[in-house]
């Protein structure tokens, strides 16, 4: 299934899915996650916290509560050290575990993602979008939809796509 590229917050976008970089811990953290739970209200991390904690590579799945979404996949990207061939395996789980909920889900149509670990897990923007990419070209899902931040960021991934 083709992958859509758009520069629109997460927060906003209206999808059956929306993956969430979360740390171990699954309680709201800073930045995406603190605003998704935000936005959510109380009971997504009452939900979450239920559910963990959870290993890098690893997912679990919530309702979305007052997000534009039906359901939330929270999972927990590595940290970035020196890109060794276990780091990039666990970011591509990350991935992988998050497209696993088209199976443990009904009536889902559509997932939604943000470019997981390029924030404050410190990937570099190039190797983690290559990781993304190979992995959301898997995906199931009649829609995909990666929201990044910026034009240049959006360019870099549409280059990959093709």
């Amino acid at each position: 299934m083709p992958i859509e590229i758009r520069v629109e917050s997460i927060i906003d976008i209206a999808a059956d899915v929306i993956v969430m970089s979360a740390n171990p811990s699954l309680l709201a953290g800073s930045g995406v996650s603190g605003a998704l739970h935000k936005k959510a209200g109380p009971e997504l991390e009452i939900a979450a916290k239920s559910l963990g904690p959870i290993k890098p590579g690893e997912s679990v799945i919530t309702p979305a509560f007052d997000l534009n979404a039906k359901y939330v996949v929270h999972t927990v990207c590595p940290r970035f050290f020196r890109g060794a061939d276990e780091e990039i395996a666990l970011l591509a789980s990350a991935y992988k575990t998050a497209l696993y909920s088209f199976d443990q889900l009904k009536n889902v149509n559509s997932i939604a993602f943000v470019s997981m670990g390029t924030g404050i897990y410190r990937w570099p923007i190039e190797l983690a979008t290559d990781i993304a990419v190979k992995e959301l070209k898997k995906s199931r899902y009649e829609k995909t939809i990666m929201c990044i931040v910026d034009s240049k960021t959006k360019a870099m991934y549409e280059s990959k796509i093709t």
